[in-house]
């Protein structure tokens, strides 16, 4: 159970990801999301925590990168088997860039997090 702990909010947001990949995109538009920029700033958001999540599982950045760029194509695929939903490439450069720009965070502003923060990513 030890080695899977540090898993455990990698699995969990993946988890939530697909559920919201699998929502039907009538459902998203009367929940109020069918803005565009609510759809880039959402997949922005999700990868970039994600790629932390990964991070913390994995203590690689460039492992949680890989990690983070499949589960894009991965959640992209998977969208494309949910009525009124597609799969898009835009949205898997979205999710890139959001990992990166957390790569980018977490690679030269760590030593200045909290300590308490900073424990947690890495144990």
């Amino acid at each position: 159970m030890s080695k899977l702990k540090p898993w455990i909010p990698a699995i969990l947001w993946m988890i939530a990801i697909f559920i919201l990949s699998a929502t039907t995109a009538q459902t998203l538009d009367n929940a109020g999301f069918a803005s565009e920029r609510i759809h880039i700033d959402g997949h922005f958001m999700l990868f970039l925590i994600l790629f932390v999540f990964y991070y913390k599982a994995t203590k690689d950045i460039v492992k949680s990168m890989l990690f983070t760029i499949l589960f894009a194509i991965s959640d992209e695929y998977h969208q494309r088997f949910t009525l009124g939903r597609d799969s898009s490439v835009f949205d898997i450069c979205v999710d890139t860039l959001g990992a990166f720009i957390s790569a980018g965070l977490l690679w030269k502003l760590q030593s200045y997090l909290p300590k308490r923060l900073r424990n947690w990513l890495n144990n």
